[in-house]
């Protein structure tokens, strides 16, 4: 609280620097109560300004100025429309501070007024210029756009399961054909059990790798012809995508069989 009150204070001794501005030789035809009153509503503009009352502080500067003009009025009145959020007002006062012609001998205050409106006018200028445009996307090639990347995950799953059947499978046929051998007619020794609980598991994995195969690669072949993140490939190119293909799988110990509706 108490720091607050000081800089406020500060800020209104700092800015009352500038009213001997106005003690300046008036016009011929400006009387000295014009003068005096402009002075007085002036120093009231500064304890506005200083307090955060920026509408009071710049109605109490633009009586003072139509009463007795000064760059230094016409300053605080920017910094005022500045304060509002009245860009374009302020930005058009600081102009006016810069471009008006000061006498040959012009008070110091007249020249920091200049001096500081050009510093806070390139800062409205760049709050006033627009946002940059959004970048443009690259375009698209046209046809086919997509990622292979999908594609091929799934035709390298279709052939880890593939081949993982395959493997399974001759290996589960390998252990049937071994166990025949071995047993009489339909009678089979006790101990060959467990070489047939295995060779029925090596067949139920070689299924399974089966089916993954066979649906990874028809997943693959819809992939391919999709291109998913990219257009439709060319009818050409992916004829059942077009007519929508049904596929279908068989599998079994040891075999495959793939069927295909178009």
């Amino acid at each position: 609280m108490l720091s607050n009150c000081l800089r406020r204070c500060a800020l209104v001794a700092t800015l009352l620097a500038a009213a001997p501005a106005l003690a300046a030789e008036p016009p011929e035809a400006a009387p000295a109560d014009a003068q005096q009153l402009a002075r007085t509503k002036a120093h009231e503009g500064l304890k506005l300004y200083g307090a955060d009352r920026w509408q009071e502080a710049f109605e109490a500067f633009q009586e003072a100025d139509r009463l007795y003009h000064a760059p230094t009025l016409v300053l605080y009145m920017a910094r005022c429309q500045r304060k509002l959020g009245k860009l374009e007002a302020a930005r058009a006062l600081y102009e006016q501070v810069l471009d008006e012609a000061l006498p040959e001998d012009p008070p110091p205050a007249f020249l920091e007024a200049r001096k500081d409106a050009e510093i806070e006018l390139a800062g409205v200028r760049d709050a006033l210029k627009p946002p940059a445009p959004p970048p443009v996307p690259a375009p698209r090639p046209e046809g086919g756009g997509g990622s292979f990347v999908p594609a091929g995950i799934a035709f390298g799953l279709g052939a880890v399961g593939l081949g993982v059947g395959a493997a399974t499978g001759i290996t589960s046929l390998s252990r049937v054909s071994d166990i025949k051998a071995r047993c009489d007619g339909q009678r089979c020794p006790a101990e060959l059990k467990g070489d047939a609980d295995t060779a029925t598991t090596l067949g139920h994995v070689s299924t399974v790798g089966f089916v993954v195969g066979a649906a990874s690669a028809a997943a693959g072949v819809v992939l391919l012809a999709l291109r998913p993140g990219g257009d439709a490939a060319p009818e050409a190119a992916a004829p059942q995508a077009r007519r929508g293909a049904v596929w279908s799988a068989g599998v079994g110990l040891g075999r495959i069989e793939l069927r295909g509706e178009f």
